[in-house]
């Protein structure tokens, strides 16, 4: 009844077409007076068409929590009431937003409950992922020559090669020696290829052959589909020095002298596998990598190479200056 009275006095005071501030003089004088339905309008806003009244919240006394029964006061709060409806409106529009905030948050919850879920599975498996990595990491040591690219050749050379021109710099001016063998695609921009050859002997045909591949592979032929040869020389032939006028540019280099050219390589590639055995089955498959020689035949060109054992990789970078 209270909300029904203090709509229909607003309202009635509208229609008469009572200036605003004229009706909150009246609102005013009306509170001072002790009317029971101005003192509760405590805001008028009539540039959206609500009033502000001060409730008593008739279900307060219902509260488990509230004090002994004569010793609380009513329970009051603020309420905007829309113009437009009715009270038994209003009631039910706030009903309706409450269900729905109700059903929002509700949602938010279940929302938040699964998405804590989802990041805690995340969270669990990229820590089992860097456990997994950090045990792979820790199962063998990583070979100084693992940055570049590289092989270990059908009998038993170590082969790298530069994967930018930076590397190839690298290679060419650290970690080639006077008894290895330079080698290179008859591509500009190919990847310089050095065959580690500790023993200083001349080393096999298969090997510079494998070595010439691998060179092709590792250059512009391999995108252009062209099948092409490399060529090897003597690391004293391998020069930084530019002709009188010219400039060479990072990863570039000169040859002088004669180039020995090796037969047209195919483009293929294969991969291998290099796995570490346990300390009690070092010694039974020791010296077992085959040396490959020129009258083997590869089974399939579609298997992969085996690489050997971690253990054999390990002899044979022992054998390698670094």
């Amino acid at each position: 009844a209270l909300v029904d009275n203090a709509i229909k006095v607003i309202v009635s005071a509208l229609a008469n077409q009572i200036p605003w501030d004229q009706i909150k003089e009246i609102i005013k004088e009306a509170t001072e007076n002790g009317d029971p339905v101005a003192s509760r309008i405590k805001q008028l806003k009539f540039e959206v068409n609500h009033i502000v009244l001060l409730l008593t919240d008739p279900y307060a006394a219902l509260d488990d929590s509230s004090e002994e029964e004569g010793d609380s006061e009513p329970s009051e709060l603020l309420v905007e009431i829309d113009l437009d409806l009715s009270a038994p409106a209003n009631a039910r529009k706030y009903f309706s937003q409450k269900k729905q905030a109700a059903t929002k948050e509700k949602k938010t919850v279940e929302s938040g409950s699964v998405a804590l879920k989802s990041a805690e599975k995340k969270t669990k498996q990229t820590l089992k992922e860097m456990a997994t990595i950090t045990n792979i990491n820790k199962a063998r040591k990583v070979y100084w020559f693992e940055k570049f690219f590289w092989f270990i050749s059908s009998e038993n050379f170590l082969v790298i090669g530069g994967r930018d021109a930076q590397q190839n710099e690298l290679i060419v001016k650290r970690y080639m020696k006077p008894v290895d063998v330079y080698v290179h695609a008859d591509l500009h921009g190919a990847s310089s290829v050095v065959v580690k050859n500790p023993s200083g002997n001349p080393l096999p045909p298969k090997t510079l052959n494998e070595a010439a591949q691998f060179s092709v592979c590792f250059s512009a032929a391999w995108d252009s589909k062209v099948i092409t040869s490399a060529y090897w020389v003597n690391p004293e032939q391998v020069s930084k020095t530019a002709p009188s006028g010219e400039y060479l540019t990072v990863g570039s280099f000169m040859i002088r002298g004669k180039k020995n050219y090796l037969p047209p390589s195919h483009l293929i590639m294969g991969f291998g596998f290099l796995f570490k055995l346990e300390e009690s089955s070092v010694e039974r498959h020791k010296d077992e990598r085959k040396i490959r020689g020129l009258d083997d035949t590869m089974s399939l060109v579609s298997q992969s190479t085996d690489l050997g054992t971690a253990e054999d990789i390990d002899s044979l970078a022992d054998g390698v200056e670094e």
